[in-house]
């Protein structure tokens, strides 16, 4: 009867060198856990748009993790591009552009950075954030300056906007912020992160050109 209770079920038993009456189980596809990032495409637009939020911000809080979430992005697309390559009628493309097979990850990887400098960065501080340390070159270093910057519209208290009181008589009501920058310096300059940032999505770009089907 549906309900009744009759006591636990019995043990199924295992007959024979190991091996079992029950069928075995199929194999299940795993779910997507990349929160909509379906293609190396997708994690190319997703740069682009943390690079565009590094240069509209000037909070410190802000700047940090926009520069951070862009660096991993760029240097993470060689994940996502050698996985699509790799398998595929792209391959030989890919190994006409270098020169040479590429047959692992690692050598598409060196191959990447040998071609934009600017992804070595990227690789630096992906690496650093992961690891702590990171011993490979180029050298180089991150660092956050704060300035004032007079701007036409209020940003908010946040970023500690000021006033300007008085504007003389037709002139335009401004304000002045302390703006957070971010930059990169390998000790004997400094240069912008959104700079180093932009250089590498745009040699992404150009390379998903010339592979033309990624």
């Amino acid at each position: 009867m549906i309900g009744a209770d009759k006591g636990p079920s019995p043990i199924p038993q295992h007959h024979g060198h190991g091996t079992s009456s029950m069928s075995p189980r199929e194999p299940q596809r795993t779910p997507p856990k990349t929160l909509a990032i379906n293609s190396s495409r997708d994690m190319l637009e997703k740069l682009r748009r943390e690079i565009d939020r590094l240069a509209g911000s000037i909070i410190r809080q802000e700047i940090v993790d926009h520069g951070l979430n862009a660096a991993m992005t760029a240097w993470h697309l060689t994940d996502w591009v050698w996985r699509e390559i790799h398998s595929s009628t792209r391959r030989p493309t890919l190994t006409a552009s270098a020169g040479a097979p590429i047959r692992e990850l690692k050598q598409f990887q060196e191959l990447v950075k040998r071609n934009c400098a600017e992804l070595a960065h990227c690789e630096g501080i992906a690496i650093s954030t992961k690891h702590f340390t990171f011993s490979r070159l180029p050298v180089f270093s991150t660092k956050v300056t704060e300035r004032f910057k007079i701007n036409p519209d209020p940003i908010g208290k946040d970023g500690g906007v000021t006033r300007h009181q008085f504007p003389p008589p037709g002139e335009t009501v401004t304000y002045t912020a302390q703006a957070a920058e971010l930059w990169i310096t390998d000790g004997r300059s400094l240069t912008p992160a959104t700079e180093v940032l932009e250089h590498a999505f745009q040699w992404w770009r150009k390379f998903f050109d010339e592979m033309s089907t990624l």
